[in-house]
């Protein structure tokens, strides 16, 4: 992640976009509550801290102690599913408030022996560098001669008195609820608080505001050099690890003449998403064999630190999404920006992925759109202002996700041109399907191929993996598929998977016919919708299109159920009244012919041979849809010459060929032909 957020830097630097600086252990908080503070520590009053205050609080420290930020528990833990289903009754305002009751079921401590410690090591925290006569200088006075007994007594006198005000935003605060098969402690919850002081007004502003936490900022910063580190403990050295002399360089050329053994800051990119610039420790003990261990391993100053924080923190603001910035799950996001920042917005990400809010008579933006769009508004800035090489990569949590640590599991840098290509390569690929599908096809974005490759379908056409997706593709290899040269091998990997996850949705879409009163369901139509452009994607970029496999087997064997499906279909209507069975002839083989089509078409044969010889007697009528028999016979007239020259005893499909199979079988038959023959059968009945 480092060398990805030095060149944003640079981009930043060159576009003369300056970046706050700020001091590399005052880091952001996100409060959840502030918690008023009067001179003798009474907690004199709670409230809930709005987004956009939330999003500006800071706290200095690391993860074993801060202030004034830092994180607590509800003060009582109930785990007893009546007790939760009243506490959820209560936060709803369904349940009158009743105090009593409420008490009786604070009985259990949520607070444990660790987190007592910790809060005391909060409370005791000191922030250099602060003026004796400071707002904050004096909380930490305050909160000095705090217990965490005497905090815990006060915040919950206080707790009660605003419950009566608002049951749902101070319950939180109170009681947790709990898990009955998880131990106590590692299962307390935590709630992340904010101190200030009740006379806040002699000092001009409260500490949680915008101004005191920037005025605070430039305390810390006051020294001018932001690299001086705090004394360290020594590094573990092994035989091989040199002593070198000062002063050196860093890993990206900046001197520095110590040795940097302070935590990589991090940073909070979203609710919930929190990572670190990067995690080494010098426990790892296969860190030795190089010589270094921990920061050493990477040195990095002070300063150099903070430049990548503030970077990464410009990049992931609210008002970059969709622009240079999309977020694919709750542990992973993707960054896309350019060499340059032209004064007219370009949505590099909109190609990336659409805009998932979901709003009510809104048509969907879809690939095309975006990628015209950007296109559109790349043409209208002046050449000499375009950019014309873009950054792009990915960062995934690894679990567990309050560890903070991430990993790069995708960079790029390519030019704008080539992005373009790439997306008209994506669009003409998504298309290599056949003039007369009977579906809106619709393009789907790079980073939903995954979505569409890993669901799994069962036979009656309803969704098989449940909450525990597949991992038959990553997202991040969708944006591999839009810009790179794929490997065959790895292309063959995505087919293997998406033609059997998708085999039965197939079945089961192929088997429906309006005519019968029987339509596809909306859910089966929209996936079917972008499982045919994947198909003839991952075609296109294995050179076949559309123009060679509409004459090959696989797609020939497709059409051929498909005429059977028809043909079975006109019988029962005509001979059974409209009684059609679950399932139709080229339906009931079709499994098999993705496996073994020589063997399915036997199996075909053998069910169609009296439907077909009624055709042939019924095509001679003047009857309603006689015509329409005897066109079904004419096509099985023009496919079984072609599939006896192709067709071998041993002949197997591989997953490319089922591919081709799938699209074959959904694809409508020729419609010219079909109107020929009826406007002809008309007009001789006529």
């Amino acid at each position: 992640m480092l060398n990805e957020l030095h060149k944003l830097s640079e981009t930043l630097d060159n576009n003369n976009i300056k970046q706050r600086e700020w001091h590399y252990k005052y880091e952001t908080s996100r409060s959840r509550f502030r918690i008023w503070l009067a001179a003798d520590g009474t907690v004199t009053n709670i409230e809930p801290v709005d987004r956009t205050l939330a999003a500006l609080c800071r706290k200095y420290g690391d993860n074993q102690s801060s202030f004034p930020a830092f994180n607590i528990a509800a003060l009582y833990r109930v785990t007893s599913g009546e007790n939760k289903k009243y506490l959820d009754s209560l936060a709803k305002n369904k349940t009158a408030y009743d105090g009593a009751k409420l008490k009786a079921l604070c009985s259990s401590d949520n607070w444990s022996i660790n987190l007592r410690k910790k809060i005391d090591r909060c409370l005791r925290e000191t922030i250099p560098k602060m003026p004796e006569d400071s707002a904050v200088s004096e909380l930490m006075r305050i909160a000095n001669r705090l217990g965490n007994d005497t905090f815990r007594a006060s915040l919950e006198s206080c707790i009660w008195n605003r419950l009566r005000e608002d049951i749902p935003a101070y319950l939180p605060l109170l009681v947790h609820k709990g898990n009955e098969g998880k131990e106590p402690e590692d299962d307390s919850g935590s709630l992340s608080i904010i101190l200030d002081l009740s006379d806040w007004e002699r000092y001009g502003n409260p500490i949680a505001s915008e101004a005191a936490i920037e005025q605070i900022n430039e305390w810390l910063m006051a020294d001018g050099d932001v690299t001086t580190p705090l004394p360290t403990k020594p590094k573990r050295r092994t035989n091989r690890q040199p002593r070198t002399s000062s002063p050196r360089l860093d890993a990206f050329g900046d001197p520095y003449g110590y040795d940097v053994n302070e935590s990589m800051p991090s940073v909070g990119l979203a609710p919930g998403f929190k990572v670190g610039l990067r995690s080494m420790f010098a426990e790892q003990v296969c860190q030795y064999r190089y010589g270094n261990a921990d920061d050493a391993s990477f040195p990095i100053t002070l300063k150099r630190r903070g430049k990548l924080k503030t970077s990464l923190e410009w990049i992931a603001q609210a008002e970059n999404e969709g622009v240079m910035w999309r977020k694919i799950d709750n542990d992973a996001m993707i960054f896309v920006y350019p060499d340059r920042l032209p004064e007219i917005p370009l949505t590099f990400a909109s190609i990336l992925r659409g805009d998932e809010t979901k709003i009510k008579n809104v048509t969907e933006v879809r690939f095309k759109d975006a990628a015209k769009s950007f296109i559109k508004t790349l043409r209208a800035i002046e050449y000499s202002k375009r950019p014309s090489n873009i950054m792009i990569f990915a960062l995934q949590q690894i679990p567990p996700a309050l560890s903070k640590r991430a990993k790069v599991v995708l960079t790029r840098g390519l030019t704008v041109h080539r992005l373009i290509q790439a997306a008209r390569e994506w669009q003409r690929g998504c298309v290599n399907l056949p003039d007369n599908m009977n579906f809106d096809t619709r393009t789907p974005f790079p980073l939903d191929m995954s979505k569409i490759v890993n669901k799994v379908w069962k036979r009656d056409g309803t969704r098989a993996d449940g909450k525990n997706f597949v991992k038959v593709m990553r997202y991040y290899e969708g944006m591999e598929l839009l810009l790179d040269r794929c490997q065959p091998s790895w292309i063959m990997r995505i087919a293997h998977g998406v033609t059997l996850n998708s085999l039965y949705l197939v079945l089961s879409v192929a088997n429906q016919s309006p005519r019968v009163k029987k339509k596809i369901e909306a859910a089966q139509k929209e996936e079917i919708e972008y499982l045919l452009p994947l198909l003839g994607l991952l075609l296109f970029k294995s050179g076949i299109e559309k123009e060679v496999y509409m004459r090959e087997t696989a797609y020939l064997v497709g059409q051929l159920l498909k005429i059977s499906d028809g043909l079975h279909e006109l019988y029962c209507e005509i001979k059974r009244g409209g009684d059609i069975p679950p399932q139709l002839a080229g339906n009931s083989v079709f499994v098999t012919a993705t496996e073994t089509p020589v063997q399915a078409l036997a199996l075909l044969c053998a069910r169609m041979n009296p439907y077909i010889a009624w055709a042939k007697q019924y095509s001679r009528q003047k009857q309603e849809n006689s015509g329409l028999a005897g066109w079904h016979l004419r096509q099985y007239e023009m496919l079984t010459p072609k599939l006896k020259e192709k067709l071998t005893s041993n002949i197997r499909f591989g997953d490319l060929e089922k591919a081709q199979l799938f699209i074959g079988y959904l694809a409508m038959l020729p419609k010219s032909d079909k109107e020929e023959s009826s406007k002809q059968e008309d007009a001789k009945n006529g």
